[in-house]
């Protein structure tokens, strides 16, 4: 169950042997079914997940009522709201499991202990933020200067996963568009 975490960290962090093994062992197993909730908005963000199989959504609510879908992690990947998780502030967006998932996760207090007292666990942080600002920078500019066209066919380029793997009504939200809009654009493609 481990195997997966353990090369993600391995291959941004070099960390010795005793390290990674307490690092490791700060990390719970958690099986959760389709549509269950891991982080719920409301609440502060107390836990950091790595999917090791399904898949997570993290997802917030519009005034209207309606859900906007910031992201998806797939396998090999960690999911945390993480202005939430760094803060200390409520979550204004929740996380689901779109799958039955496998998952690991972490909480805050043990994850920033571990910053503090394993050396190369901040590199490893360090990596994971820059590596977030990155992909957040990137949607946002995506969604400010392409068409939903050009999104959709940036999303199979770079993430087909969530094309091939999610219900549409998934698909379109994530790329801001009506499920028609979504239709038009695959038969056009």
């Amino acid at each position: 169950m481990y195997e997966q975490l353990t090369k993600y960290i391995t291959d941004r962090s070099p960390l010795k042997e005793e390290h990674l093994q307490q690092v490791l062992a700060a990390f719970k197993p958690l099986q959760v079914k389709k549509n269950a909730l891991v982080a719920r908005i409301g609440e502060p963000s107390r836990r950091m997940f790595f999917v090791n199989t399904g898949c997570l959504r993290v997802c917030f609510i519009k005034p209207d009522g309606r859900e906007v879908t910031r992201r998806f992690a797939f396998e090999n990947s960690f999911s945390s709201s993480l202005t939430s998780f760094i803060g200390g502030d409520l979550l204004k967006e929740s996380t689901q499991a779109v799958e039955p998932s496998e998952l690991l996760y972490i909480d805050r207090l043990d994850f920033y202990d571990l910053v503090n007292t394993i050396p190369g666990w901040d590199l490893f942080y360090r990596s994971f933020l820059e590596y977030a600002y990155v992909t957040n920078t990137r949607r946002l500019e995506d969604f400010i200067t392409l068409s939903a066209r050009e999104r959709y066919r940036l999303l199979l380029d770079e993430n087909p996963e969530v094309v091939l793997r999610l219900p549409n009504k998934l698909v379109a939200n994530y790329l801001n568009i009506t499920q028609e809009a979504l239709s038009r654009i695959k038969s056009d493609s």
